[in-house]
This record gives C-alpha cells, structure tokens and sequence, in this order.
C-alpha cells in the first residue's frame, strides 16, 4: 500500500526509515526519537521520508503527512528480509535507516545506516535474566546484522559510542554522535491543544499541588523507580513533595505501589500512567525537577524534555545521564536515596538555586532540538551516499 504526500526539494535524498514500532501507540523511548525524527527531517526539505511498516502507523504520532508503505507480511523475518529490500527498490529509496537497533534487512540495494541508542543487555545483562533463548538469539543476531551492514552506526550519546565500541568492536570511524530533540513547551502545548501552554491546570487537574518533582519513563528496575520512594522515606513527613510517576501502567507500577505502601509513603506516590503531550509538558513546567535515578540510560530523553520545559533535573551518575543534563541538573550516585533526598530537599527549600538550575536548563535547552538531530543525521546520511561538497 501507497500513501503519498506532499514531496521535498527537486534532487532530495529519498531516506527509507523502518517504522515497524510505530505501529503502537507508546510514545516512549526508540518510538519517540523515531517519530521525532521523521518529522524534522520531512521538514527540513533536504529529503523525503518514506516510512515501512507491516502494520498502519498509529495516528498518535502524527505522521499522516509522510510517505507510508504498509504491507502485513507474517512472519516478520519474512517482511525484514524478502519484502523490505523489495520495497525499497521499488521506492528509489536511496539510503535505508532502522532506528531503533534492529530491522536491517540482510541486503538491500541502497547503503543502510542503524541507530543503537545503548547496550543495556551488555552493560546490565540482570535486567535481561527473564528473556527467552530465542528472544536472546534474535537480538544478538539484530545487532550482529547492524555491525556488518550498517555503513555508519548512529548513538544518541558519547557514553553509548564508548559502549559500541567496546561491545561490538565497531571502530569510532563507523559511529557518529546525533541528539535527540524536544520542543519548547509553547510549541508542544499548541501542537496539541492549539493554545498556549496551561502552567496550572494539568498539575491541579490530576490533583497535584506544588511543590511537587515528577519522573517520566518505564517502570523497571533499569528506571530505579524504587531509589524515588527510598528518598521519599528518608524525607521527614512535613517537608515531603508528592511524586507523579508519568509513564505506561505495567504490573512494575502496581510493585512501585506496593512498595510505597511498605514504605509508609503511598500518600506522596502518584501513578499518572500516560499522558497526553500537552499535559506532560504542563506537568513538567510545573515542577520542582524531573526525577531521574536510573541505573543506566543510553540518552535519557525525558531530561532534555524537561530542559525545554524550563525545569533542572535530578540524575543519577550512571550511563548518559551527567552527560546529557550537563549543568541544567543536580548529579547524585545511583542507587544512593539519601543523596537523592538531599537534593529533593535542597530544591525546594532554595528557591533561588532551582531558578538558577531553571535558567541554565532553558539555556542548554538549544542543543537538543529536533532540528537539530535531523541536520546531524542529514549530515551522515549525506557523507555516506557521498554528497558532501
């Protein structure tokens, strides 16, 4: 199936990206680096998209006005690998790029590039103990797929580069660097409300009351949602912020509840599941700081979304994270909830030291945009294809 749209530039590269996940309605993570992407590079007018998928895209992504292939070929080893490079041949596509590590096909007639955004069953292969062998076997073989077909391996951070090198043997000559993006809050709210952000109304709508933190993501124990109520224990009742967890209900939120119950701090716990775009930017404007204490991130996208928010970050010292907030952010180690508590604490009782993180978040704001990410990737797509003057 075909659905074409408005076409870039004359002479534009044509850039096939695999959309497979982008048939789901989750918003997080590789689906909203990849959706993120899609848009800005169409926009830059220096290319045309054209998503491949096995499935329709969900509209929650809104990238109705983008070039779709759709075609429910089962099994998906049949679509990655007899369809796919078909499609993309009958496309003229001229480069193929699968964001989220896998969905390389194991030929195709134009150059393909792959993003690997960490290695997390490498670096944290307890969190993993629970996949299947065959699973297990299929990931591996993905990422050994993406090391001998990619002409150039895209990361989203200097930490997942030194981890691609060091796991995959991949030189740093085959890896480039590009950004992840966000928005400012002024556009993300009138994309989907199509007014000005409501500072007050999401937050009170939901039964916030400032000061509260908030902590955007999944609910495993990579995310290290426990450290929050740990902190939150460590907290003397009076002086205790509410925590609004944003992110997909998982049977690890119902445990995040029960162990605040065993804590003795569920009263301060609050389980928002997802959120609309448009809320989650009024909850983060509206908070004291973004929580984020995972045990490993390869980027960390929820911290460069609170940038845009105009709201620091509380991280920990794992992975990306120090990284990405820069100075937009306070730095504790991971897995340490008493130095977390600290810096909840000092937050919100030096108002002039959280607007100064708040200035600084705004500021470094500007070098994670989405345009931005789509230049970089623009600038790799052209090296490979040999466009560069």
């Amino acid at each position: 199936m075909r659905v074409k749209h408005g076409a870039c530039s004359l002479g534009a590269m044509r850039i096939g990206l695999n959309a497979r996940l982008l048939a789901s309605d989750d918003r997080r993570g590789f689906n909203r680096y990849a959706a993120g992407l899609a848009r800005a590079l169409q926009a830059s007018g220096r290319c045309e998209v054209v998503l491949f998928a096995d499935a329709p895209i969900h509209p929650v992504h809104r990238l109705g006005a983008l070039e779709h292939r759709v075609e429910p070929v089962r099994p998906q080893w049949r679509w990655q690998h007899a369809w796919l490079p078909a499609a993309l041949r009958e496309a003229r596509v001229d480069l193929f790029h699968a964001p989220a590590h896998w969905g390389v096909p194991l030929r195709s007639h134009c150059p393909v590039v792959a993003t690997i955004h960490d290695l997390a069953d490498r670096e944290r292969p307890e969190d993993f103990a629970g996949t299947s062998l065959r699973a297990a076997v299929r990931h591996r073989f993905e990422e050994w797929l993406v090391v001998r077909r990619a002409a150039r391996i895209l990361t989203v951070s200097q930490y997942s580069a030194r981890s691609i090198e060091r796991y995959l043997r991949v030189t740093p000559g085959r890896i480039a660097v590009t950004v992840e993006g966000g928005e400012p809050a002024e556009a993300g709210a009138a994309r989907d409300t199509g007014s000005a952000p409501d500072r007050i109304g999401a937050p009170a709508r939901l039964g916030l009351v400032p000061p509260y933190f908030i902590a955007v993501g999944g609910f495993e124990a990579r995310k290290n949602p426990g450290a929050v109520v740990r902190a939150l224990a460590a907290l003397g009742e009076s002086e205790r912020p509410a925590v609004a967890f944003v992110g997909r209900r998982t049977r690890d939120a119902d445990e995040l509840r029960v162990a605040a119950l065993a804590a003795g701090v569920d009263r301060w716990v609050r389980v928002l599941g997802e959120v609309p775009d448009a809320d989650l930017t009024t909850l983060l404007a509206g908070a004291v700081a973004l929580l984020m204490p995972s045990r490993l991130e390869g980027f960390g996208l929820p911290v460069v979304e609170a940038m845009h928010a105009g709201t620091p970050s509380i991280v920990s010292d794992a992975g990306s994270l120090p990284e990405i907030a820069g100075d937009a952010g306070l730095v504790v180690p991971v897995d340490d909830a008493a130095a977390l508590a600290v810096a909840m604490r000092r937050l919100v009782a030096e108002p002039a030291t959280r607007a100064a993180f708040a200035a600084r978040a705004r500021a470094r704001a500007s070098q994670f945009t989405w345009k931005g990410a789509a230049e970089q990737t623009l600038a790799v797509y052209e090296e490979v294809l040999g466009r560069i003057e």
